[in-house]
Order: structure tokens, then sequence, then C-alpha cells
């Protein structure tokens, strides 16, 4: 172990001399006044079957024919959307798709749940969208994976979606957030678009969004996809909003059109957020590791139309961290604002040992965040505490 620290100090020295390092400052940094604060106000707990693990990949809220609230989830063991009655937490059904013949779905990433009989699933092997009934039956598929273009990984976006970055629907067009898988796409930044977008009419599709030049131009090095990862959100204007994890500023525009503008979106606390000062084909993984453990970098972006604010994640920066210290200690804040984006507050909940905060929807009752219970009973439960806005 001592040796390690010797070579890191090596490397930190040699970093500092590099010379193309970029600042990104939080002009607001302690000079914001809070007036609300979030807290604890209840719980939903629903029963899981043993075949259903906690923290699901995906998270859906929708309605019914009749106006029932539904959360669904997605369960990769079984391939199959599972539907609870959120008022009541009643399991209704879990409809699965094949996984081979004509049929299939290899395995479901995420879905998009227009209507009960019509539910769009991204079939993730394939990198295809298939249109499938409320049986999961297949209707139709958009494919987006060229086959012919053997380098088509390289120049096109890839997907890590969640629950806090879904398939959203604006003006009857499946959007579908993607990223730059390695960063090296972003030497070709003017030309690489992150978002897919697909017409439901005609099934034709296209891309959008880049990444700012501001923050990703001129060869910065950000280290892995964690930085990479743009989180999305619409306005209820039917705007496209991007929370950029290395940006205290929120970024606007058209679902269809690449120009954006900026607004201030940031905490009171986060500090000046800093580019690995080095090469970025030979970064060392200590280097990445680090900067990413020791430094403040947003999240998620959340509009909660019941209370008309945004919630914006902040991961916060752990200084003393090491290789040893977990990747889900970093302290997890929420930043509110209002629909103009003026500065509410923001509170720490904890960390991500604590909160599966990639599993955030927002309902009348409040934010709802997945809690990671310690007791071996909380297995049997997929746990949601809400949060909501009181005055200080």
């Amino acid at each position: 172990m001592k040796q390690y620290y010797c070579y890191l100090c090596t490397l930190l020295l040699f970093v500092a001399c590099s010379g193309n390092q970029k600042s990104v400052k939080n002009k607001y940094e302690g000079k914001l006044t809070a007036t609300k604060q979030l807290v604890a106000t209840g719980e939903k707990r629903f029963c899981l079957d043993m075949e259903t693990k906690v923290k699901p990949p995906y998270i859906q809220l929708c309605t019914d024919s009749a106006g029932n609230r539904l959360l669904t989830f997605l369960n990769p063991r079984k391939n199959a959307i599972y539907f609870y009655n959120y008022s009541d937490t009643a399991y209704i059904k879990q409809p699965a798709f094949e996984r081979e013949g004509s049929g299939a779905i290899m395995s479901a990433g995420v879905y998009y749940i227009k209507s009960p009989d019509s539910v769009y699933v991204f079939n993730r092997p394939m990198i295809e969208i298939a249109l499938t009934d409320s049986l999961g039956r297949i209707r139709s598929r958009v494919t987006l994976l060229d086959k012919n273009d053997k380098e088509w990984g390289m120049h096109n976006p890839q997907y890590m979606f969640s629950t806090v970055v879904p398939l959203m629907l604006i003006d009857n067009h499946l959007i579908m957030p993607g990223m730059a898988p390695f960063p090296k796409l972003l030497e070709d930044r003017e030309n690489f678009r992150f978002t897919a977008c697909i017409d439901l009419a005609t099934n034709q599709f296209e891309y959008h969004h880049l990444y700012p030049e501001e923050l990703f131009g001129n060869g910065y090095n950000w280290g892995g996809d964690l930085i990479l990862l743009p989180y999305p959100a619409i306005t209820p204007e039917g705007k496209m909003l991007h929370s950029f994890t290395n940006s205290h500023d929120l970024y606007l525009s058209d679902w269809n059109n690449n120009a954006a503008t900026t607004v201030y979106g940031g905490s009171n606390a986060a500090g000046t957020i800093r580019s690995i000062d080095y090469e970025s084909k030979n970064t060392p993984n200590e280097l990445v590791y680090a900067s990413y453990m020791e430094q403040d970098f947003y999240a998620a972006l959340i509009h909660d139309p019941y209370r008309k604010v945004y919630y914006r994640y902040l991961l916060r920066g752990i200084p003393d961290a090491t290789l040893q210290t977990p990747i889900d200690s970093k302290p997890v804040t929420i930043v509110v604002m209002d629909e103009d984006f003026h500065y509410l507050g923001e509170t720490t909940i904890g960390t991500g040992q604590e909160w599966n905060w990639t599993n955030s929807f927002v309902t009348e009752e409040g934010l709802n965040i997945e809690h990671i219970g310690t007791e071996p009973e909380d297995d049997d439960f997929l746990t949601f505490r809400l949060f909501n806005l009181q005055d200080l």
C-alpha cells in the first residue's frame, strides 16, 4: 500500500505540469440562501417473490385504463415486467418476453408503457426497440444497429438506462437518452450526438444533442463513463433539460435541436470540478478512480409537477478516499429548484450504500427513493422512502 501511495504521488506531481486541465468553477458556491429542505414523510413497501431482487434496474409509473396508478419494474432474471398497484402496493401481473424465436426479446433492457396495450421495449443485444402488446407479443421492431458497419459502436451512442435515465415520449417521438461510451469519441465531439429520437408514426430515427464544447472540447480528460453520462428531464413546456455531471449549469434545448442554452442549477456547497490533467489514452485507473471519488459530481435531474420543482442530485466528493473506498459511499445531496431554476435549498440524505438513488421518481405523495435495508427480511420488499419539502 505504501508503494501505491508513492506511485500515486509521483503521478500527481507529473499531472500538475501537463497543462490541459479544465476547471469548472461554481460561481455561487457559498452564496445561495436556502428556504426549503427535504424531509422523510412516509414509506412504500412492495412484497417481492422469491425470484425477484431489490434494486431493479428500471422502474416506470403509469396508469391503467381505469386510472389506477401502477408501479412497474423490470426483472431481468425472468425477462419480465412486474406490475403493482402503487396506492395499495398489491401485486397485479408479470408479463414475460420470450428469449428465443421470431417473437423474442433476448434481454429486455428498459421499456416505455405508452398505453396498457402499447409497450416499447429496448432489446439490449440487438440495439432495437420492439413494440409489444400487454401479453408481451411483438407487433413491430425498429433497429438502430447497422450490422454492415463494423465500427458502429465507435461512432454511435450507447445506452445506460435507469429509472433516472429513462425512455421518454415527446411529440410522438420516443426519446432514447444515450452517451459516449469511450472518451475517444469526443475527439469528434461536434459530429457525435448522444440522443436517439424515434418517430413512432414512421419508425424513422435521428440523433440529436451534443456534448458542450466548453466542458468536453479541447481534449479535456474526464476519465470513465460515469462522467460522460448525461441525465435528462423534460420541462413543463416540453423542452429537454440535461444535467451533465461536471457542470453546475443545466443545458436547455429542444428535443430535436442541438443548440442549447445554459441556466444555473448548482449546489451551494459544491466546489470547483476539475478534469484529470493526464493524457486520456494512458490515464492510470488509480487516477480515474481518485478523480471521481474525491470530487463533487452531479447526477440525476427530476421534474416534480406536483410541487413544481426540480430535484438535482449531487454526489459529494470524499477528499480522503482511497482505492478501498467503495464507489457507493459518496454522500447523496439533493438540490431543489423551482421551475424557473431559482435555488430553494438542498438536503443530504445519506450515502449510496443506504439509498439506491437511481431508482427515484415522483408521485403525488412525494419524491420516492429506493431505500436499501440492512436486515435479511428487507430483501423481501422493494422499499421507497417518501420525501417532501418543508420550510426552513
